[in-house]
Parts: structure tokens; sequence; C-alpha cells
């Protein structure tokens, strides 16, 4: 998922959701779920290169969305306990918090 494709999709009102996702100290990456043939998918976005994006703050996260024609969002922060014994998954901690820009 690029943010060409993030403009495409808010052209055609297929977009359902991006999310902010931070996850404890790591960078956040956006998440975007939308409609594909009757499915509701959800991708990661990503640079040209192929690397996942990551913003170091909200306003960054923001300008990406608003050059996409976006205006909300969810912000989902996750908080690992022990890294010894967080496992392979983490959950969010608390319910998204919308967002709007």
């Amino acid at each position: 998922m690029t943010i060409k494709l993030l403009k495409r999709l808010q052209k055609r009102r297929q977009l359902d959701t991006v999310r902010f996702i931070r996850n404890a100290c790591a960078p956040m990456v956006l998440q975007v779920a939308f409609f594909e043939n009757g499915q509701l998918r959800r991708q990661l976005i990503r640079t040209r290169k192929g690397g996942v994006m990551t913003c170091r703050h909200l306003g960054e996260a923001y300008a990406l969305c608003r050059s996409a024609g976006v205006h909300c969002a969810e912000l989902v922060q996750i908080v690992s306990h022990d890294e010894a014994c967080a496992g392979d998954s983490s959950v969010a901690t608390r319910p998204a918090m919308p967002l709007t820009f």
C-alpha cells in the first residue's frame, strides 16, 4: 500500500479506516483498511522501496493522510508488558481513539 494507492482508495470511497499504530517505543506505522472485491483488507503503508513507512509523531502521520485527502483516523496504542514474556503478538491496551484533523 502506497500513498498513491491510498489517494485512489479515498477517491473511489473504498477506504474503511486508517489507523496510526504506536507500539511502545517503536515508530508509528499507518494501517489502512479498505474494501476489495467485497472483502475488508488491511495493509501497512509502505515506501516506494517496499519498506514500511514510519512516523515519529502524529504531525507526520497527519500530513501523510492529508496529502491523500484523508481527514480522520484512529490512534491505537500498544503497550508491551515485559519483553521477555510478551510473546509473538501484542494487544492494544485501550480501545482505538478517533482522531479528526
